[in-house]
């Protein structure tokens, strides 16, 4: 289960609302999936989209990026459920990349993905919006991030709700 959070501007006109976001002209995060595995099963996993702006309703935008960069990540750590011919497909449809890497094929992941499934065998936590930026008001791009330092102190805090 992915949890969302949504802005409350929802049918917010673009207008001054961009002057408080940054460009993407310089974004650092590229479109899709980019993981990172580090010893000691430390992990990092960032998941960008890149959504249109329509009828200027940049907040509208946002949250499809974002709903959207969830459902990416979430995507991608299903990969290993089947197996058919589309999912090379589909692999490149998200963009997948290992420490900058571009995959193209499963076999380049499983193993990793495997591993991505046993940590989240509990649920999707942990999971957070870390940048955003707009392209002259037409695009959104945002970029959410889960890291095994924020699934573990997701998990103790649930525990700690209790």
């Amino acid at each position: 289960m992915i949890i969302v959070g949504f802005s409350s501007f929802h049918g917010t006109k673009a207008g001054n609302y961009f002057n408080y976001m940054k460009s993407c002209r310089n974004y650092p995060y590229r479109n899709g999936i980019n993981f990172k595995i580090k010893p000691n099963n430390s992990f990092q996993i960032l998941s960008t989209s890149n959504i249109e702006v329509t009828d200027n309703f940049e907040s509208l935008a946002l949250d499809e990026a974002e709903i959207t960069a969830n459902a990416n990540l979430s995507d991608f750590l299903k990969l290993n459920d089947t197996f058919n011919e589309e999912e090379d497909d589909r692999i490149r449809e998200l963009n997948i990349r290992k420490n900058g890497r571009l995959i193209r094929r499963k076999s380049q992941v499983k193993k990793d993905i495997d591993f991505f499934k046993f940590v989240f065998s509990n649920g999707f936590k942990g999971i957070s919006l870390i940048d955003s930026c707009h392209n002259n008001g037409k695009r959104v791009m945002v970029t959410i991030e889960v890291t095994d330092k924020t699934y573990k102190m997701a998990e103790f805090l649930e525990k700690r709700m209790k």
